[in-house]
């Protein structure tokens, strides 16, 4: 049987990222985690030994949630208080990072397969879910990130505004061995609107730091 993968709605995001900015919470403290165990050689670590972790991202980011929904799942909020204040070079604003751990091989598989029915369309009804966003300015594009260590990789580009703020997302699922992650990295567009292209390389370079790091965890069979 399949679970359907969580995600954080990319609204929800940014109300988070303005709102701790405003709060300037203290640090969630990190509960131990204890090792998942399975009958084969694939990924058998804790989920939150593999989410990514504050010195994994660009300087000027910090974690302001954590959550588990079940075992074997672990889904971390970052925010850059820089960023959110708008200040120059500062382009990325938050990240959410989110592994699930499954039993087999074949049955992350099948949760990714199952997750493939999720098109453009659902998307952007997601998105325009959000009071905070515009609902007629909302384009979604599949994208082909340059992401080496995946099993299976699929990725989409999310352009929306908020207030008179333009926002590009950035959504990354790949499974490894028995994990699936899915990585959703949000970044401001440049001053006339436009894509910023040091924003997708940072980008890139997230989904791909959480894509190495399943891959060290990822045991050799014997």
């Amino acid at each position: 049987m399949t679970r359907r993968l969580f995600l954080f709605p990319a609204p929800f995001i940014m109300v988070l990222l303005l709102a701790a900015c405003l709060q300037n919470p203290a640090p969630t403290p990190t509960p131990a985690p204890t090792p998942i165990t399975t009958p084969f050689a694939g990924i058998r670590e804790d989920p939150q030994r593999l989410t990514l972790i504050q010195t994994d991202l660009p300087d000027g980011f910090r974690r302001i949630d954590n959550t588990t929904l079940h075992a074997g799942h672990n889904a971390v909020l970052f925010m850059n208080p820089d960023a959110v204040k708008g200040e120059a070079g500062q382009e990325v604003l938050g990240v959410v990072d989110e592994i699930t751990v499954y039993e087999f091989d074949a049955d992350a598989r099948d949760a990714f397969e199952e997750d493939l029915r999720t098109t453009e369309t659902d998307i952007a009804k997601d998105v325009a879910a959000s009071n905070d966003v515009d609902g007629e300015n909302i384009l979604v594009d599949r994208y082909d990130p340059d992401l080496v260590g995946a099993d299976l990789l699929r990725a989409f580009k999310v352009r929306y505004q908020i207030g008179d703020q333009t926002v590009y997302e950035y959504r990354y699922q790949f499974m490894v061995s028995n994990a699936i992650a899915n990585v959703i990295v949000t970044t401001r567009a440049q001053e006339d609107g436009g894509e910023s292209e040091e924003a997708r390389t940072q980008a890139d370079a997230i989904a791909q730091a959480q894509l190495d790091k399943l891959n060290d965890y990822r045991a050799v069979p014997q």
